[in-house]
């Protein structure tokens, strides 16, 4: 009788192991089969600037002393610069996106982002076209909100719209990102409802911040505006055919001059918005603000950088951007150009 139980339950055995082996099997086949049909649904412009399958999350606990001696060196250079009077604010955000490696310095300090603001505000506008298909080429008849006069800019655009003629949103959009064009900025503004806006925020976990007539001063962290980036890349807030093409419009920004002494002699794809801002009527040695946020395309390598900067000297602050940046460009091309 004891033999007869032994054989049966070998069998058992050997049934729910080939169970296992068979489900395994298909779940397999089933993963392969859905990720065959994701790339074949991809459109063929696509130009790879996200990357929806990865969560760079789960790798925070294991990668948090990464990047450590990059981390020091920064922040050595900050207060090197403070106290030689080079610059009152210097904050940082940077994160390695395939391991997950990050670090900040000065992550609480508040900023005016500025034309930062401009990235927020065309997520609104194709959130919203994916909902109503066909919605940003809708053509409008373009009005300038002559209160836009007193948002001064350092950064002028090289063109224009006029006036009274029409155009498509999305050509509106264009103007507004690919020259940081405050006129076209206005317009989109005065288009959409305060909620609308703020939605942008809330649904990716970032405070909204207190404004007055949609001007926005010191009240954004480096830390939180770095968001908008990470859920361009994975594709999370915006579908994938969304989020490429927000993030091909960021690859156009046509004022980058602190990013040519570290990209001339490469063809590294930059996806990025810059914000300037002069606050006249305050302390004049902090009155200039200069920011930019970039995705950097290194090969196999894609990093987010975020600079916010505080002084009263623009070339200086041109200066420092361009300087941290090309650490931090440095670092990478170091750790895997071999």
């Amino acid at each position: 009788m004891k033999e007869n139980n032994s054989k049966h339950q070998k069998k058992l055995t050997k049934k729910n192991i080939l169970i296992l082996i068979t489900t395994i099997t298909v779940c397999f086949v089933i993963v392969l089969i859905f990720i065959w049909k994701f790339k074949s649904n991809e459109d063929k412009w696509y130009k790879n600037l996200t990357n929806p399958f990865l969560d760079t999350n789960i790798w925070e606990s294991l990668m948090k002393n990464k990047n450590i001696n990059l981390e020091y060196y920064l922040d050595d250079y900050r207060i090197s610069k403070i106290n030689n009077w080079e610059i009152t604010h210097l904050s940082v955000y940077f994160r390695n996106i395939n391991n997950g490696g990050r670090f900040w310095i000065e992550e609480k300090e508040l900023f005016s982002p500025a034309s930062l603001m401009k990235l927020p505000l065309l997520l609104v506008y194709f959130k919203k076209s994916e909902s109503e298909p066909g919605f940003l080429d809708k053509k409008v008849i373009f009005t300038k909100n002559w209160t836009s006069d007193q948002y001064r800019q350092n950064i002028l655009p090289k063109n224009r719209l006029q006036t009274w003629n029409e155009y498509r949103i999305i050509d509106i959009i264009n103007q507004m990102i690919k020259y940081s064009d405050n006129e076209a900025s206005i317009f989109l503004e005065n288009n959409i409802s305060i909620d609308e806006f703020k939605k942008v925020f809330t649904d990716i976990w970032i405070e909204f911040p207190p404004f007055v007539d949609w001007l926005f001063d010191n009240n954004i962290r480096v830390i939180d505006y770095s968001a908008f980036f990470r859920v361009l890349f994975n594709a999370s807030y915006l579908n994938r055919e969304h989020s490429e093409k927000v993030l091909d419009l960021l690859t156009k920004t046509e004022f980058e001059d602190w990013l040519v002494a570290w990209i001339s002699d490469r063809d590294i794809t930059i996806s990025h918005k810059f914000g300037e801002r002069s606050i006249w009527g305050v302390n004049w040695i902090e009155r200039m603000q200069l920011h930019d946020c970039w995705i950097v395309y290194y090969p196999n390598h894609p990093y987010i950088l975020c600079i916010m900067t505080r002084w009263y000297n623009w070339n200086k602050l041109k200066e420092i951007l361009q300087e941290v940046s090309s650490i931090v460009y440095q670092e990478i091309d170091e750790a895997y150009s071999k």
